[in-house]
């Protein structure tokens, strides 16, 4: 599961950073970001994002329990 959290976060944030235009959803046009800087910072907070949940997220298995 953390695998595929991490695949669609770098997948949404490659799609943030590219130049998306007509006919893909999301595109400038529909959203008036005609400054392509909103996208960028956009893209690159989702890879961080994905780079935080791979650091940071435990599986459940490795979770120490204290039994008393």
């Amino acid at each position: 599961m953390k695998i595929l959290v991490i695949v669609v976060l770098v997948l949404i944030g490659v799609y943030w950073l590219i130049d998306h235009t007509n006919p893909l959803p999301l595109n400038h046009e529909q959203l008036g970001l005609y400054d392509h800087t909103a996208h960028r910072i956009v893209g690159i907070v989702f890879f961080v994002i994905a780079g935080l949940v791979g650091l940071f997220w435990k599986p459940k298995k490795e979770l120490k329990v204290e039994d008393k």
